[in-house]
């Protein structure tokens, strides 16, 4: 019996239920990935996120050849790779972690139905939460659509039939005649990128960053998690994005030190709910895959948005003159990071200051984050913009210097990333331009945010109108 195991956004020995699953009935078996063009393009440009999938998939190859194995990589569509090494193989069975984008369920659906035809069994598991995908449902048996009953119906499942995270099997031998592949081209042109420096990557690095948060960190998240200008927060979310290390493990791990360090509760139990969020995100994707192109609230879709390539350009480089937003953007171009707190306020500024679209916000950070995510982005975005699940309320709109002063207070994120203000005082650093002299390097606000509040919410109050009274979109 031989069988196949395609890695994608679970690459991990430990913890991979479809990987499981498949080796339960396997005695050869060949670990594949493949690099889909549709995903990764050959170009000259390779993403921070690409780079830090490739050397995740380095370190996947050299645990796999350590223990006699070779990751094969291959080029391709999935849906032209896959059935011809099953034909070449001689695999009677494949098997992934189910995919939640449109995209990818498409994708994943062709595959099946070629295998299906050639009589190939797909082991197909949505394995990217901590709770099988698809199991919270409200009383009516439909997916929820707000987080807090959601939350409520998600700890009550974990309570009645919890799901730990499952040991590494003894992995079979290889189906013979493959070697060990690498990607030369893009592993070539990653080693080029060098100016933003990103996270190790692999299994073992994954582990090494949630002991260390688990350790100290995590017992002060509740309060730090929303400073920027402090290292209190986990760092997992490009290993979690990959699948370096599963959902589970961390919640595990947060649960067992829980109890073994019962005062760092408050910190641990905010993180839980940090990683439950991430799920319901997911979860609201997979159940309306529309939100990827619109606004989950519908009447939104009819807000009016200002065409302003120049305001962009402007907030994207980040010099807007407003110091908060401008050192995140900045953070964010310089290490394909950026901390949580400072998205929703970058998020507001774009949206709600500038009246630019959430969705050209929502495609850049993809283009940009190492840890971009289709769902957590999106839901992300769509929540400042008050027109997702659970937002952000229209009428409530962020305040750049409030955010500054109250999540930056002593200014140490600005300066660090906004060096034309190392010398501001802290009392003008959050608005330099109430200066006597403000700095002459820095820009002046590209837009008065009292007026633009007042415009943002009378544009989507107009647009809760318009769908009250059947206006087409």
């Amino acid at each position: 019996m031989r069988g196949i195991h395609w890695f994608r956004n679970d690459l991990r020995l430990r913890d991979n239920r479809a990987l499981n699953e498949m080796l339960a009935s396997c005695e050869e078996w060949l670990p594949v990935f493949v690099i889909d063009p549709r995903l990764m393009p050959g170009s000259p440009e390779v993403s921070p996120r690409a780079r830090f999938l490739l050397d995740c998939l380095e370190r996947l190859g050299a645990e796999l050849d350590r223990r006699g194995l070779p990751l094969v990589i291959r080029r391709g569509l999935p849906e032209d790779v896959l059935p011809g090494l099953v034909v070449e193989t001689g695999a009677r069975s494949l098997s992934f972690g189910a995919a939640t984008t449109p995209f990818g369920r498409r994708r994943d659906a062709a595959v099946r139905d070629d295998l299906a035809a050639n009589g190939v069994e797909t082991i197909c598991v949505r394995d990217e939460g901590i709770l099988s995908g698809g199991r919270i449902l409200s009383g009516s048996g439909k997916p929820y659509e707000v987080y807090s009953p959601y939350r409520k119906a998600w700890w009550r499942l974990w309570n009645e039939s919890p799901e730990l995270p499952v040991q590494c099997p003894d992995l079979p031998p290889p189906i013979e005649g493959f070697d060990k592949d690498r990607a030369p081209v893009l592993v070539d042109r990653m080693q080029e990128q060098t100016r933003i420096s990103l996270p190790t990557g692999g299994e073992r690095a994954a582990r090494r960053r949630l002991a260390t948060f688990l350790e100290g960190p995590v017992s002060q998240y509740h309060e730090d998690r929303d400073r920027p200008d402090r290292d209190g927060t986990s760092r997992l979310s490009p290993y979690l994005r990959f699948g370096v290390i599963s959902a589970r493990q961390c919640f595990a791990r947060a649960l067992e030190t829980r109890s073994l360090r019962p005062e760092s509760a408050e910190g641990i139990d905010k993180w839980l709910d940090e990683l439950i969020w991430r799920e319901f995100y997911q979860d609201v994707l997979c159940a309306q895959p529309r939100v990827l192109r619109e606004s989950f609230r519908p009447e939104y879709d009819l807000v009016e948005w200002n065409d302003d390539p120049d305001g962009f350009a402007a907030w994207a480089e980040g010099r807007t003159g407003y110091p908060i937003v401008d050192a995140g953007m900045r953070q964010l171009r310089q290490t394909a990071w950026m901390h949580n707190r400072v998205r929703m306020i970058v998020a507001s500024f774009l949206t709600k200051d500038l009246l630019i679209d959430w969705r050209r916000g929502e495609a850049l950070f993809m283009d940009l984050l190492v840890d971009g995510d289709p769902a957590s982005n999106n839901g992300g975005w769509q929540w400042a913009a008050s027109t997702g699940t659970d937002p952000q309320p229209y009428f409530r709109v962020f305040n750049p210097v409030t955010q500054g002063r109250r999540f930056d207070p002593d200014g140490r994120y600005v300066r660090r990333w906004v060096p034309e203000l190392r010398n501001v005082p802290l009392e003008f650093l959050h608005a330099p331009w109430e200066m006597e002299r403000p700095p002459r390097r820095y820009p002046a606000p590209i837009v008065d945010h009292p007026e633009r509040r007042k415009i943002a919410i009378e544009r989507f109050e107009r647009a809760r109108v318009d769908r009250v009274n059947g206006t087409p979109s």
